[in-house]
């Protein structure tokens, strides 16, 4: 019996150690899993947080066009629209101007008739 006990001691330690081991070795595992798993998942929320970036980048450079082409697009029709107010209004000059002109010689036509009814009258 005293045999027995110094070996049934031995196993017990060996088989303590070995799982003790074991066990550590799986802490370590699920340590840098658990890490690996977080730097996979972190990397995976910087490439989504990028890709949004991007993104949102991208959305504005297109607002930002579309702003400079709708104010393009404003300042042309602000500069045809003043060109048509100026040509309307050269236009109105020169039907203005025609109408004095067409009043002027109507007045140089009345006048000269009322010389010759003078003169006529004279004559008389």
């Amino acid at each position: 019996m005293r045999v027995g006990v110094p070996i049934f001691l031995f196993l017990a330690a060996a088989g303590f150690h070995t799982a003790l081991t074991a066990s550590l070795e799986s802490a370590e595992k699920e340590d840098t899993f658990g890490e690996e798993v977080g730097l996979e998942q972190l990397s995976d929320l910087q490439k989504r947080d990028q890709e949004e970036f991007e993104a949102a980048q991208m959305s504005e450079a297109v607002q930002d066009e579309n702003t400079e082409e709708e104010n393009d697009t404003q300042e042309e029709d602000m500069n045809r629209d003043g060109n048509v107010e100026a040509v309307q209004h050269e236009s109105e000059s020169d039907e203005d101007v025609d109408g004095m002109r067409q009043t002027r010689e109507h007045l140089e036509a009345n006048v000269e008739e009322a010389d010759e009814t003078t003169n006529l009258a004279e004559v008389e």
